[in-house]
């Protein structure tokens, strides 16, 4: 199983935690693939996608949940947005995939790319309304911001490890995550501990990826080796959601005035879908149609 793009639910009953692992290596690439991100965009979107895959851990398993994650920030890479299904479905983008590389002693500067901002994470659990939630970023670090949003606004405190590791050329050579939470009854230690442990790591979870070891085998040092129990696990895969019938819906939904303008300097119209870049061509007879009926 090292080397599939999936998330994990395990349970370490020793300290009563519960535990969420996301290898997101190949949709990550994809998608970054998808939109040209350079070096620096593939970072930021890479970590943003293992943060949202494993929000989406959370949700029911197989059911019609979703999650979205959004980082709007004032750096040059501006938003992130990346949006992923309980049926192991991702995809996302960057605003500025072409942001160039911000070094800080040694390493790129993501909270630099990022800026100062917000974090915004809307949940579709199949209620009357989504649950929506928006706190400013507190370090850019996107790891260390979801798990400040999940302590405080869903009153779970959590830790999370986001690794990505990239090849010469920028690309993405291994990605995933790991998000550890208490239960209510959980002894205040017992993440303590498991935080020290993660301070701890001698090898970097992208540097663990890349090596193809077992992501439970990290978590398995990080719980000091006490037994883990394997509830489920999700594949996952980048796929969009985008469809004629729903590029037809925004369509309808611009303004009539600049539809004229647009069949009137091109005589056809051509929208694409912002998370997998696809497009939508429209002829003018088909578009005039679509809107009178």
């Amino acid at each position: 199983m090292m080397d599939e793009d999936r998330i994990s639910r395990i349970i370490c009953e020793h300290y009563n935690l519960r535990v969420y692992t996301a290898v997101t290596t190949g949709p990550a690439a994809t998608i970054a693939s998808q939109h040209g991100a350079s070096p620096a965009a593939t970072l930021a979107l890479g970590r943003a996608i293992s943060a949202t895959a494993l929000l989406s851990a959370t949700l029911k398993p197989e059911s019609a949940q979703n999650v979205t994650l959004r980082i709007s920030g004032t750096g040059p890479v501006r938003e992130i947005h990346v949006q992923a299904d309980a049926l192991g479905n991702i995809r996302g983008y960057v605003a500025n995939p072409s942001v160039e590389t911000i070094v800080r002693n040694g390493r790129v500067d993501v909270p630099a790319i990022i800026g100062a901002g917000f974090l915004t994470v809307v949940k579709d659990l199949g209620l009357k309304e989504p649950y929506n939630s928006v706190i400013p970023l507190r370090t850019g670090e996107i790891a260390r911001d979801c798990a400040y949003y999940l302590t405080e606004s869903e009153q779970v405190p959590s830790a999370m490890i986001i690794g990505l590791a990239q090849n010469a050329d920028g690309s993405i050579a291994a990605s995933g995550g790991i998000l550890i939470q208490r239960f209510p009854d959980t002894p205040d230690d017992a993440l303590e501990r498991v935080e020290a442990n993660i301070a701890g790591m001698k090898t970097p979870l992208g540097e663990s990826l890349r090596r193809r070891e077992d992501i439970i085998s990290v978590v398995s040092g990080i719980m000091d080796d006490h037994a883990l129990s394997l509830l489920g696990t999700t594949p996952l895969k980048a796929a969009c959601r985008c469809n004629r019938d729903m590029i037809e819906g925004i369509l309808k939904g611009i303004d009539r005035n600049e539809i004229e303008d647009m069949l009137k300097k091109d005589h056809r119209i051509e929208l694409r879908c912002s998370f997998c870049t696809k497009s939508y061509r429209y002829e003018e007879a088909e578009v005039r149609s679509l809107l009178e009926n």
